[in-house]
């Protein structure tokens, strides 16, 4: 079907209804899904909707044939919703905007505004929805890629589109205990993918994680603080200890577990330091932000597998080899 007539379509839906819609997106088209099951046909081209909780991320895979409708704002917490057209035509509007999407295609809408959606044939769709607040505060240019129409036949959304279909293949298989992971996985590629559909920000990742890198530095430079908390160092970069909570959702470790190593590393590195052989070891914990002799000692050896004693015999026996090394180099 030709462009111009599927854009017709949604011309041809009243600016102002007489009846508002009042189901989201998701609800609309599990109703009319759910409609059009009772309508007997061919098994393999029966309309479906299935539905996948992946934590703080959900997908939504649906099939069916042609259809028209209206979906209101979500009643609870928005969010930002990736449509991707796995088979057939559709023509999207929210606000102003109008968007056509072909096989293959994807489409970033808001959750929070009202939407109207012409899908002119059979088709398949998913949708992935991630909560807004949290990409916003992660992925500032987000707002940019709304209501574009994104190719998914190469890069990354090409890989976003493969993540979708991989979910669809093995969702019964997915357990709860791997759920964070792929949601974190989940957001980030969307984050990639707007970075893609915005080329003109070429240091979209960059801006992405500038308050991620913020806060790291803030934590560095207070890591001798043995107060240093996540509200701390919130109020140090004027966020809020929700949003520093966020930021590092999708790291390998939380932001105070990497104080903890950092403060490690760093007594590590002194304990080797003959110039530090007049300081004791409790002296250098306390330096560096540790207020308890034992728990340092029990959380050094867990992180490198030595008691700090032993690192600081390490540093004496190896401090006259390098003076030997560096007299015969002198003489050299």
């Amino acid at each position: 079907m030709p462009p111009s007539t599927i854009s017709s379509s949604l011309a041809k839906v009243p600016e102002a209804p007489p009846h508002p819609p009042c189901l989201s997106l998701v609800e609309a088209l599990r109703e009319v899904v759910t409609r059009s099951q009772q309508v007997p046909r061919d098994p393999q081209r029966a309309p479906s909707f299935v539905s996948q909780d992946i934590g703080r991320a959900d997908v939504v895979w649906v099939r069916g044939g042609p259809i028209d409708l209206e979906a209101a704002p979500e009643p609870a917490a928005a969010s930002l919703i990736v449509m991707v057209l796995l088979a057939g035509r559709a023509a999207v509007r929210q606000g102003d905007e109008v968007v056509e999407l072909g096989a293959g295609a994807l489409c970033l809408v808001r959750g929070a505004r009202p939407l109207e959606m012409s899908l002119t044939e059979p088709f398949e769709m998913a949708l992935v929805n991630v909560p807004e607040q949290e990409f916003a505060e992660r992925f500032p240019l987000w707002r940019a890629a709304l209501m574009r129409p994104i190719p998914g036949g190469a890069g990354v959304p090409a890989v976003l589109l493969d993540a979708v279909r991989s979910l669809q293949r093995w969702r019964d298989t997915l357990g709860v205990a791997g759920h964070q992971g792929i949601a974190n996985a989940l957001i980030d590629l969307i984050g990639a993918v707007v970075c893609f559909a915005v080329p003109a920000n070429a240091d979209c990742i960059q801006r992405s994680l500038y308050q991620r890198e913020r806060v790291k530095r803030f934590a560095h430079e207070n890591l001798r603080n043995p107060e240093l908390s996540v509200e701390q160092i919130a109020d140090g970069v004027q966020l809020s200890p929700r949003q520093i909570h966020r930021l590092f959702a999708s790291e390998p470790i939380s932001l105070m577990r990497w104080v903890w190593m950092q403060r490690l590393e760093n007594c590590y590195r002194e304990l080797r330091d003959a110039g530090s052989a007049s300081r004791s070891i409790s002296d250098i914990a306390y330096a560096w932000g540790f207020n308890d002799q034992a728990h340092f000692s029990r959380a050094f050896r867990r992180r490198f597998g030595i008691a700090p004693r032993e690192v600081r015999r390490q540093g004496q026996r190896e401090a006259p080899r390098a003076e030997l090394t560096d007299a015969g180099l002198a003489r050299r």
